[in-house]
């Protein structure tokens, strides 16, 4: 019976303290543009999970006229985000860009290590495709 009273006062102790502690919450405003910018102006383009690796695609633009157009249009580069799955897993975040009017394709490759998509952009009378391969390490332009 006192065994039980011990558990029992030190578990109302533990909900305790852990309710106590999360009393502090914090607001920041943080100072890096870059990352201000990147927030609140990607789209998530592409995604990808499976047990080892995800991938995800975004496209921020570059702001206005930066396409090279007088209509005010803008051009794109694409962030992409690469993670294995672990407790602390490897992760990576690459840029490419600059493209007009990109649009994700497809995934053309599935394999455990490493994704391969494809991506379209440029004017619509024009569009070309690019593949793209990513592992963990790097991306990189396939031919």
């Amino acid at each position: 019976m006192r065994k039980i009273l011990i558990l029992t006062l030190f578990l109302i102790f533990c909900h305790t303290q852990t309710a106590l502690s999360q009393n502090e919450i914090k607001i920041e405003k943080p100072e890096n543009s870059r990352l201000t910018k990147v927030l609140n102006n990607s789209e998530l383009i592409g995604e990808n999970k499976d047990n080892y690796l995800s991938v995800r695609i975004y496209a921020i633009d570059n702001g206005s006229t930066s396409a090279g157009y007088a209509s005010c249009e803008v051009s794109h580069n694409l962030l992409i985000a690469v993670s294995e799955f672990d407790e602390e897993p490897n992760q990576n975040l690459f840029e490419i860009g600059t493209f007009y009017n990109p649009k994700f394709v497809k995934w053309t490759n599935k394999e455990e290590n490493e994704k391969e998509f494809e991506i379209e952009y440029g004017p619509n009378s024009k569009r070309q495709t690019i593949k793209l391969k990513i592992n963990i390490e790097e991306l990189k332009i396939e031919k």
